[in-house]
């Protein structure tokens, strides 16, 4: 079966994405993200676990790699794969082999990998509709505050979008004209999904929903798909079956009718936030009205039915698996609703153009005004959004890790300050030299995702003791706002100004573009980090289970 429609060529293609790597660029300054770094509690993990790659490879490949990975933790406590899969780890490894590991190598690397989907909206509205329509979408897409935050956060969620975008229209070419090549390529990209981020299971939803739109069952007997999906379960299901406890530890809610229900209603607010009301409108009425005339252009709707099969098995593993509620989790879906809302916006302007003498120049003008709507949110996000905080970690690490001796630090402050202290740290100490602990794993206990906290001490003598039988050199204390990041923080700070610490305020640093200040405290005698007792801390219990099962 031949393709119904031309496909845009590359040069157009290579101009959508330029587009959206321009609006993204424009992001990713106006936050500061090249010059602040991280600032959420998972940005650093993602950066990390692909230097750590690069580091293995490098210095120690041949070795175990869990062992490997077990010491890089214990001077460096935040590394996690094994609670995401390792595959765009593996991708960020090899860029760091080649390129340094700076924030702004690895924001312009996120800026890339986040204007990708631009090239499944405008290969999708160039068929579909017409080049302008394409161009319009692609702007109306990378102005949404989901896709212009994606640009100034390096997380995992917008490699898996481009992913599934991509996995999408390899699905709708085999649907098309099913054979091997299409066939492995979707396994290929299905498991390439699924090892980036556990969202990614969605994929499997997507030839679900895409048979039961197109009725088209004969799919389900072929032996090609057989074979894909046999590929793609030996390619993914051995990580998943030694990691799902670890991942499972990460989930926030339980599973039923309540979270679902919950989770639906807030990821199509999600969906609405971003494309205004007006665009969600737009989508509906497009599916609705391709519906309708799907018996004139089978070809047609198979591609259009392919779209909207990405946002229903969004939706619907968003809404099964109780992770969490968050609106990045959107981000797969929020491709297929732009292309939806465009062609919703084509139908009705081919409507009004029925009833009016002069279609064309108020077609344009409705055009314009509707596509302006859609980027009122993204607007309204870039004007009103503060830029990253820039603590002064970049500086302050690159000093306390210039020294040759084995040093201890502790790092205090919010989770995305510990966490980019910590990968700054480790990215400025490539012999692994010094160590680096935590102060809400030192001075706390909390579970993984922090719904339970506690102190471990009760008063500041018994800090200042802590700090002294670990032989701890530095203490850095992040207090954004000026404030402290938790109880335990205001503990160690009083601590540490106690007369007779033996520790010494050697430097303080205000924050840039937010309020805050970094404080670096530093012992007043020699000290001697008591090794063997920051290893006895070791990792948390679920990776030692995995370290010793791969041992």
């Amino acid at each position: 079966m031949q393709a119904p429609y031309k496909r845009p060529s590359a040069s157009f293609l290579l101009l959508a994405y330029l587009v959206a790597i321009t609006v993204g660029t424009f992001a990713m300054v106006l936050a500061r993200a090249y010059q602040s770094g991280f600032s959420g509690a998972d940005e650093p993990s993602h950066f990390l676990n692909g230097y750590f790659i690069a580091n293995y490879v490098s210095a120690h490949f041949g070795a175990n790699p869990m062992s490997a990975a077990a010491d890089f933790y214990i001077h460096y406590p935040k590394i996690s794969i094994g609670h995401w899969p390792p595959a765009y780890y593996g991708f960020l490894g090899l860029v760091f082999l080649v390129l340094p590991p700076t924030m702004p190598v690895a924001f312009a690397i996120n800026v890339l990998l986040a204007a990708l989907p631009a090239l499944g909206i405008a290969a999708a509205l160039a068929m579909l509709a017409d080049r302008r329509t394409a161009i319009a979408g692609v702007l109306v897409y990378a102005l949404t505050p989901l896709v212009l935050e994606g640009h100034a956060m390096f997380m995992v969620d917008q490699p898996l979008a481009a992913c599934l975008v991509a996995a999408t229209a390899l699905w709708i070419a085999y649907a098309l004209a099913p054979g091997w090549g299409k066939a492995i390529g979707f396994a290929l990209l299905a498991a390439l999904a699924v090892l980036i981020k556990g969202n990614g299971w969605l994929v499997v939803f997507i030839p679900v929903f895409h048979i039961l739109l197109t009725g088209n069952w004969k799919l389900l007997l072929s032996i090609k798909l057989v074979a894909a999906a046999a590929l793609a379960a030996l390619l993914v299901v051995p990580w998943y079956m030694l990691t799902a406890k670890i991942a499972a530890d990460g989930f926030n809610y339980q599973a039923g009718l309540p979270y679902a229900s919950k989770a639906l209603l807030a990821n199509l607010l999600t969906l609405s936030h971003n494309l205004t009301p007006a665009g969600v409108l737009l989508a509906l009425f497009g599916v609705a009205a391709e519906f309708r005339v799907r018996a004139r252009s089978a070809l047609r709707w198979l591609i259009v039915s392919g779209i909207l099969s990405l946002v229903l098995a969004t939706l619907l593993l968003q809404s099964l698996v109780p992770v969490d509620i968050v609106d990045r989790y959107m981000a797969p879906a929020l491709p297929a609703v732009v292309v939806l809302a465009a062609l919703g916006v084509r139908h009705l302007l081919a409507l009004l153009a029925a009833r009016l003498a002069r279609p064309a120049p108020v077609a344009a003008v409705l055009a314009a005004l509707l596509a302006a709507v859609m980027a009122v949110p993204g607007v309204q996000h870039l004007a009103a959004r503060p830029p990253k905080a820039d603590t002064g970690i970049a500086l302050i690490s690159s000093e306390l890790a210039a020294g040759r001796q084995p040093a201890l630090t502790v790092i205090d402050g919010p989770a995305g300050a510990e966490g980019a202290f910590i990968a700054q740290m480790a990215v400025h100490d490539t012999q692994l030299q010094g160590y680096v602990i935590r102060a809400s794993k030192l001075l706390a206990d909390s579970n993984f995702m922090g719904s339970s906290y506690a102190l471990k001490y009760s008063n500041a003598g018994q800090v200042l003791d802590e700090l002294r039988r670990l032989g701890v050199q530095h203490v850095v204390i992040v207090r954004q706002n000026n404030a402290p990041a938790y109880p335990h923080s205001t503990q160690m700070r009083d601590a540490l100004a106690a007369s007779g610490s033996g520790f010494l305020l050697k430097q303080r640093l205000p924050h840039q573009f937010r309020g805050g200040v970094t404080e670096v405290y530093e012992a007043t005698g020699a000290v001697t980090p008591d090794i063997a007792a920051v290893r006895e801390m070791g990792i948390p219990a679920k990776a030692t289970k995995l370290t010793h099962l791969q041992q």
